[in-house]
């Protein structure tokens, strides 16, 4: 990335963010794009912030405005920005691998059935069936994962790219938000901020879980965290994520 800074002078570059990455209906996974935007930036924690929807399908424009500063552009509208950053989160008392595959088979399904990282409607090969259920007794939400090569874009063996990595992350987390008694079964939420820490990428074919767990509501902003594992219980990543309350249906 630090080549493709130095070769910019000043100009924008032009990016399609591929379809296949939606969330909500008709945008950019948050998760997606977010970790679109920290593979641009030299750092082990990367925090960005979205400032409005990104749509797909159509050319987008990356500005390296300082070696420690980025973002994206649909002309003049301020997409999203990425820097880096910090994250030291206290983690809960850990569950084991044992735990998550249990959990997941107590996932509700979403509202999105075709987002890239949670949607039901997608197949095995294009999405990542990343829905969490509830730990007993506990306030954490969590979930096995294997990276399929397919559905990452690697190889057996290769790490998972950053962007897919970040996708992968946000959905898990944010599923804690309703069990926790954060969010509302009539509220719809979009992901404003996620800050996140690549301790190791994890590998394509190998397990691993996450575990989720709330931190609070402040009027329409939830903020939840969550950890990335491999199967001994080692920490791979870890992330924050803010999500503002758009609407509420009662």
């Amino acid at each position: 990335m630090a080549e493709e800074r130095e070769n910019t002078q000043g100009l924008p570059r032009e990016v399609i963010i591929d379809p296949r990455f939606e969330g909500p209906t008709d945008i950019t996974l948050g998760g997606y794009i977010s970790g679109f935007m920290a593979d641009h930036i030299d750092s082990e924690t990367v925090e960005v912030t979205m400032r409005a929807p990104t749509p797909m399908g159509k050319k987008l424009q990356i500005y390296f405005e300082a070696p420690d500063r980025v973002v994206m552009r649909d002309g003049h509208t301020l997409l999203n920005e990425a820097r880096p950053s910090e994250l030291e989160l206290d983690l809960p008392e850990p569950i084991t691998l044992d735990e998550a595959v249990k959990a997941s088979e107590r996932h509700i399904p979403n509202a999105f059935p075709n987002c890239f990282a949670c949607g039901s409607g997608r197949t095995e090969d294009n999405g990542l069936h990343l829905r969490s259920g509830t730990v007993p007794g506990r306030s954490v939400s969590a979930i096995d994962w294997t990276p399929r090569p397919a559905a990452v874009g690697a190889a057996e063996g290769e790490k998972v790219p950053i962007p897919v990595l970040w996708a992968a992350l946000e959905c898990p987390v944010a599923r804690v938000m309703g069990p926790s008694g954060l969010q509302e079964p009539d509220e719809t939420g979009l992901l404003g901020r996620m800050t996140t820490r690549i301790i190791e990428r994890p590998l394509v074919g190998k397990q691993y879980f996450f575990m989720a767990w709330p931190i609070e509501r402040q009027g329409r902003k939830i903020r939840v965290a969550g950890s990335l594992h491999d199967e001994s219980g080692r920490i791979m990543a870890m992330t924050h994520l803010l999500f503002i309350i758009l609407q509420h249906l009662g």
